[in-house]
């Protein structure tokens, strides 16, 4: 099995840059995998409800690097993430969108366009604040996977990670603590042309950051989806990515549970060692993700 299934996607909601998710990677190419990944975001959320107040108006790009390394069942992978925040230059390009698909615009159009504003308010206490742009590398990630099945028919493999406090709380890159996770992959297949898979993980963030005061203990991670052969070495895939809520008792959706959809195309071969992901995301939930993500990710097995 050399080619990964599904697509490691997670919410970019730049409040929760700093917190690890886990997300699919069913990967069981024996020796080395290197992939390079990069994901534009663009988000822009005002609410005030009860005794809140949050405004997200933001761009935000992710550059993830990537490297594992599979011995018979046993694989060891490692993250280092690159992090900017800024105030965009797509926003106008975000409503025509929007426009185009009759999607609500959230009051984008009464706001100034390419700035960078994220802000929390509680009771009156402003609780995250961030005006400046910023990059800077974000947290490490290493995890550890444990190969449970590897059929033509039945892939699982249940895996352990921990983030380690390399980004900056004042970047937002990171929130300065260690954060765990654990989860469960599975992936079956009905016919020779498609996959159905799974993941179903909790992550277990540090206490750390602008909310740490405000932080749930747990936060729970499912992913769900279908690759489907188009072609030969085509495959077009749709994933559903849900997250409980990171913070606890708010009303705001941004700050709660979390439904995304995710559609890709998987081009295998793209060049003759590279194979290359493409994908953007919708928030199925309306406010509880960014507006939108475009990304790409491309990978090699030696």
């Amino acid at each position: 099995m050399a080619t990964p299934v599904g697509l490691n996607t997670r919410d970019q909601n730049p409040m929760f840059q700093a917190y690890y998710l886990p997300s699919i990677d069913l990967n069981f190419h024996q020796g080395w995998q290197v992939s390079h990944s990069v994901s534009l975001t663009s988000a822009f959320q005002s609410l005030q409800l009860g005794n809140e107040m949050l405004l997200i108006d933001a761009e935000n790009y992710r550059y993830d690097f990537s490297v594992g390394y599979q011995q018979k069942k046993w694989r060891l992978s490692a993250q280092l993430p690159l992090i900017f925040n800024q105030g965009g230059t797509f926003d106008h390009a975000i409503e025509d969108w929007h426009s185009f698909f009759g999607l609500p615009q959230g009051g984008r159009l009464s706001h100034p366009h390419n700035e960078l504003n994220i802000n929390y308010t509680k009771n009156g206490h402003l609780l995250f604040n961030q005006t400046e742009a910023t990059n800077d590398i974000g947290d490490v990630a290493v995890s550890l996977s444990y190969t449970l099945a590897n059929t033509e028919t039945d892939l699982r493999a249940i895996s352990f990670a921990i983030d380690l406090p390399t980004g900056s709380e004042e970047t937002i890159s990171g929130n300065e603590a260690v954060d765990f996770a654990l989860w469960l992959s599975q992936a079956y297949k009905p016919s020779h042309l498609s996959r159905l898979y799974g993941l179903l993980g909790v992550s277990l963030p540090g206490k750390g950051g602008q909310l740490e005061s405000l932080q749930t203990s747990t936060i729970w991670v499912g992913q769900i989806g279908l690759e489907y052969e188009l072609y030969t070495d085509w495959n077009a895939i749709v994933q559903f990515d849900a997250h409980t809520a990171f913070i606890e008792d708010s009303q705001l959706r941004p700050l709660g549970n979390s439904l995304q959809v995710q559609i890709g195309l998987r081009v295998i071969k793209v060049t003759e060692n590279y194979d290359v992901d493409l994908f953007f995301s919708e928030d199925i939930s309306v406010g509880s993700a960014p507006d939108i993500t475009i990304g790409f990710k491309l990978y090699r097995h030696y």
